[in-house]
């Protein structure tokens, strides 16, 4: 038992910065989790977190991973306080060597060059491609239009690159359905409705009002995040009809765009969840930073793009008309070929290979 311990005690620790919450989202914070656990096997995991409303921080006790919770709660993130605090706990639960993976829109340079002076290895998770970075390692698992000079000048020269699909992360929900998944053909009998964690443009609504009406009796999978201020009233629409089943931040999206022949939702990171699973999507660009990414997977064929059209202006009735079995087929194929679900396995690789364990 005192062996197993020492050899614990000698572990590489490495520690996720990363937030969740109504305002922040929940991509971020859900990818880390996903790759913590594939990680957790070779290093010891702590996770540095905001205790902010909404937040996912239950989950990762339901994991026994670690968590440290800063002290402030503000929305606006202070960096220097941010930066200070991490290094304390740092410092304080570190083994000998340790690696910090940063995932957050709000965590900027300054507060990089700050904490990399107190560790060993600084690993940046990040698809904005504007922003500069001083770190060891860069993670974008993003498809932009253009994969060529990719952060030039915005990161250190000998910094480990790794770009693309190929390094998507993913829950394993999604890998395990991926054997059962099939390619996608008509007729269309279940379409799924997902448009992430808050879908403040309420477009869900304006896609329920569309398939009610529409002449073919689809079963509809409806699936909102808990920070959906509409939810109360689409819970209710799916009540008073009953092909339409109501799901709230539920753990088994997988199974569901699994069993799914198209989604209807937003451009987000569950693009890759759809198409590890091969499911087509019709998808709307609900933030910029989501813009690049649609417009790239649109030209790989894995989607029909609808960019920043506003919910009162989509014409899903023609869209719905005019897919092919041609369509479907081609979507299901090109999105199972874009993302095979090895990605968090291809990062471990890399950072055990060029950081050590």
């Amino acid at each position: 038992m005192k062996l197993l311990e020492e050899l614990k005690n000698k572990k590489t620790t490495i520690f996720f910065r990363v937030d969740s919450g109504t305002d922040v989202g929940y991509g971020h914070f859900v990818r880390c989790v996903a790759l913590a656990l594939v990680l957790s096997k070779t290093y010891k995991i702590i996770f540095i977190t905001r205790y902010l409303k909404g937040n996912l921080i239950q989950s990762l006790n339901e994991k026994s991973f670690s968590i440290k919770k800063l002290s402030y709660t503000s929305k606006k993130i202070n960096q220097v306080k941010d930066a200070n605090e991490t290094i304390s706990i740092i410092k304080k639960l570190s083994n000998k060597k340790n690696i910090l993976i940063v995932d957050s829109y709000n965590l900027s340079e300054k507060w990089e060059k700050k904490i990399k002076l107190n560790i060993d290895k600084l690993i940046v998770i990040d698809d904005l491609t504007t922003r500069k970075h001083i770190c060891d390692m860069i993670i974008d698992q993003n498809l932009h239009s253009s994969m060529k000079n990719l952060y030039k000048d915005k990161i250190p020269k000998n910094c480990i690159k790794l770009f693309g699909p190929e390094y998507v992360i993913l829950r394993n929900q999604f890998i395990k359905e991926r054997r059962f998944s099939s390619i996608r053909s008509l007729p269309i009998k279940k379409v799924l409705i997902s448009f992430g964690g808050s879908d403040k443009e309420n477009y869900t609504m304006s896609a329920l009002h569309f398939l009610k009406n529409f002449e073919h009796n689809f079963k509809i999978f409806v699936v909102v995040g808990k920070a959906n201020s509409k939810k109360n009233s689409i819970r209710n629409f799916c009540l008073k009809n009953s092909n339409f089943k109501y799901f709230e931040q539920i753990e088994n999206m997988a199974k569901l765009m699994k069993n799914s022949d198209i989604c209807i939702g937003s451009s987000g990171t569950t693009t890759w969840e759809r198409c590890c699973l091969g499911l087509p999507g019709i998808t709307v660009v609900s933030s910029m930073d989501q813009y690049d990414i649609a417009k790239a997977v649109s030209a790989k064929n894995c989607i029909i793009n609808l960019g920043t059209t506003k919910p009162n202006k989509i014409n899903f009735r023609k869209i719905f008309l005019n897919l092919t079995n041609n369509d479907l087929k081609s979507m299901s194929k090109n999105s199972m070929k874009l993302v095979d679900g090895k990605g968090s396995l291809r990062i471990e690789k890399s950072i055990v290979k060029n950081f050590g364990r």
